[in-house]
């Protein structure tokens, strides 16, 4: 293992996430507070939106040397993506009923920390994405 070539790795993954988040995050927020969508809803739009973005900067931009197909890399990435999704959706939705609608952008936010780090980034770099090296 290289671990100058991990760590570049997962800033280049970090920064596809983040344009993703960006997606996502200004559906879900705009959709619920300035247009009315309830939350849950919203969050749904944009965890989609988000993760079609992810996954074309990734296989453009960041694991671009996957041996993978573009058909294999898109069946597995929306198996991994369908998880997180779960993940964020249901945990986001779950938490929120908890504590409170008013507390729904911090709850989505460190729902999607936990997510990123624990679940999208190992499943990405090993499952979907797997290198040549």
């Amino acid at each position: 293992m290289n671990l100058r070539h991990e760590l570049f790795m997962l800033l280049k993954a970090e920064g596809s996430a983040g344009a993703a988040s960006i997606v996502d995050f200004g559906l879900a927020i705009g959709l619920t507070y300035m247009a009315g969508v309830p939350y849950a809803w919203a969050n749904l739009i944009g965890v989609v939106s988000g993760g079609v973005t992810n996954c074309t900067v990734n296989m453009r931009y960041v694991f671009a040397d996957s041996p993978r197909s573009r058909r294999g890399i898109i069946w597995r990435y929306l198996l991994v993506w369908f998880g997180s999704m779960c993940f964020n959706g249901l945990g986001t939705n779950a938490v929120t009923s908890l504590v409170g609608a008013q507390w729904f952008v911090v709850v989505k936010s460190c729902v999607a920390l936990v997510v990123a780090l624990s679940f999208n980034y190992p499943m990405q770099r090993r499952f979907v994405f797997k290198s040549r090296q």
